[in-house]
């Protein structure tokens, strides 16, 4: 299996070393503070969550509380038990000793809170760990040994560490902040890449702010690799710019064979930008709100931007809302490249560019100056508010005559006009679902017929809810849920059978409200979970003081399913 594209017995092996490192002076603690006072715990964190011991072997688990608010909660009684003693035994402390082969959860309980680790106890252990791993800190150097007690700083991992990182190796990031711009040259194989990843149950951000506009924060020039669950953000608060300034890109890659898994990109300029070279490029289950700036002429920069020569280029699984400009963004400019095999999956987005002033701009637009062919638009969900007038959906742009394109399985709700279509020589649309109380379908082009959309467009609302609930491809426990809730309800149900595995602490997050607390939380039991359905402000972007997207109410909400660490 490819090391960093799936949780791995070898991956999880890492994970417990890890935790079992972070977790030596983590033992229960009984104090003067008493169980009920301010602050109380609210929510219970057992890292690893899941692990695998031998009979006779040993493994500490480690314990975040944390209140209400997320802050830290400390001085806690924690009482430990296991519900198969016979197969594992649980101290006062936290250490677990497996006693026979099987599985059992084991569970820790604070202030009437619980939270659970799955442990299976095999005759033998767990296979043995994966290649070695090297970290980083915010406050590392140059010339440490990239040890976890000893770490780099980030820009000498990224240049490879003086050759000591190779392919096959992951780089984990240490919570905190990393403040400047970055330039990554590692580069993996094909069956080995490098994979740069959060440490887990820590939060690793990189902060662009404060540097020079010109650059992007993160640009990447090495070929496989992966870029894997940290965090993006500008705090520079200045989001109005003159004509010849920009804010900087966050991410830029100009690279082929790489992968973005699973970040969060927030307040920057171009969220995600592929340059026309460059082909087998994946930006996938990453959320991205707030990115852009506003210039006198309309808003600028989009959440995702690609150009492809050759591709494939896939952007899928994303979430995207918010912006000053586009949400996805294939598009170039004459003499820039073309956008070929480029593939738009499964992504929810919902009022983009709402956040400009003078500009409208669409979650969607598929098309540009120059030629596109063999583009897949397939299995994606929008969503515009009510007075949204953007367009919401745009496949072909002005009179560029395109190739071919695949418009397929996508659910488009609201907006000025639902799909503006432009000029194509071959277009395919089936089984999609437009609606809206405006303009459903432009067709610019006199060849396409509107027959080509027959039963795919509802010229109002629905009224029965729409949930959609679509796995992470590289992540074990993790999804993306849309709920279209046209009919109100005050809770839905989400089926996470197949998604999250029996046992494990799961975690359910509004990505309106991404940083808060989770509107679901627990160990998962099988089955179908409740999902309740409130209203969330919008966040505000860096720089505001509050957020002039629409709130989506009750009405539409996106969420992420994630396993807790």
């Amino acid at each position: 299996m490819t090391v960093g594209f799936k949780i791995s017995h070898r991956l999880a092996r890492a994970f417990l070393l890890i935790a079992a490192a972070a977790a030596l002076s983590a033992c229960a603690v009984r104090d003067t503070t008493q169980p009920g006072s301010s602050p109380s715990v609210h929510t219970i964190i057992v890292s690893p969550d899941t692990a695998t011991i031998a009979v006779s072997g040993t493994l500490r688990l480690l314990v975040e509380l944390r209140d209400s608010s997320g802050a830290l909660v400390q001085n806690r009684l924690i009482n430990w038990r296991s519900e198969l003693a016979n197969i594992a035994s649980v101290s006062a402390d936290g250490m677990v000793e497996g006693k026979d082969t099987g599985s059992t959860s084991i569970v820790a309980t604070s202030e009437g809170h619980s939270a659970s680790a799955r442990v299976k106890v095999t005759p033998h252990g767990p296979p043995p760990p994966v290649p070695t791993g090297f970290f980083v800190s915010p406050t590392g150097t140059s010339t440490s040994t990239g040890t976890i007690d000893r770490p780099l700083d980030l820009p000498t991992a990224l240049t490879n560490a003086s050759g000591r990182i190779h392919p096959g190796d992951t780089v984990w990031l240490r919570g905190g902040t990393y403040h400047g711009n970055f330039r990554s040259q590692l580069t993996g194989t094909a069956s080995k890449p490098i994979v740069v990843r959060q440490y887990p149950g820590e939060r690793a951000i990189i902060d662009g702010g404060g540097v020079s506009t010109t650059p992007s924060t993160w640009a990447v020039y090495g070929q496989y690799s992966v870029f894997w669950g940290f965090e993006f953000t500008n705090s520079d608060p200045n989001r109005v710019l003159a004509d010849t300034e920009r804010r900087a890109n966050v991410i830029a890659n100009y690279a082929n064979h790489t992968k973005y898994v699973n970040l969060v990109l927030h307040d920057g300029g171009v969220a995600f930008y592929n340059e026309s070279p460059y082909y087998d490029v994946e930006i996938v289950g990453c959320v991205i709100y707030n990115v852009g700036y506003q210039r006198t002429d309309r808003g600028h920069s989009h959440a995702i931007y690609i150009r492809s020569n050759t591709g494939p280029v896939t952007a899928r699984d994303n979430i995207m809302f918010s912006g000053f400009g586009y949400g996805v963004h294939v598009f170039t400019n004459p003499g820039e490249g073309e956008l070929n095999n480029v593939r738009i999956e499964g992504n929810i987005a919902f009022n983009m560019g709402t956040l400009s002033t003078n500009s409208n701009s669409d979650n969607i637009l598929f098309g540009g100056d120059a030629y596109s062919t063999g583009g897949v638009v397939k299995s994606n969900y929008t969503y515009e508010s009510p007075g949204v007038t953007a367009k919401n959906v745009q496949v072909g742009y002005g009179a560029t005559l395109n190739g071919s394109v695949q418009v397929l399985d996508n659910y488009f709700a609201g907006g000025g006009t639902v799909l503006d279509v432009g000029y194509w020589s071959s277009l395919t649309a089936s089984n999609n679902q437009l609606m809206g109380t405006a303009s459903l379908v432009t067709l610019n082009d006199a060849s396409i017929q509107m027959s080509t959309f027959a039963g795919q467009m509802q010229a109002s609302l629905p009224t029965a809810t729409k949930v959609v609930l679509r796995a992470n491809p590289y992540e074990t426990g993790r999804a993306n849920v849309a709920v279209y809730n046209w009919g109100q309800e005050s809770s839905v149900s989400l089926d996470l059978s197949g998604i999250v595995p029996q046992g494990a602490s799961y975690e359910i997050r509004n990505v309106q409200d991404l940083f808060g607390s989770p509107v679901v939380s627990g160990t998962y039991s099988g089955g179908s979970v409740t999902l309740p359905i409130r209203g969330v402000t919008p966040p505000v972007p860096v720089g505001f003081s509050s957020s002039r997207s629409p709130a989506t109410g009750t009405t539409f909400n996106a969420y992420v399913v994630a396993l807790r660490r």
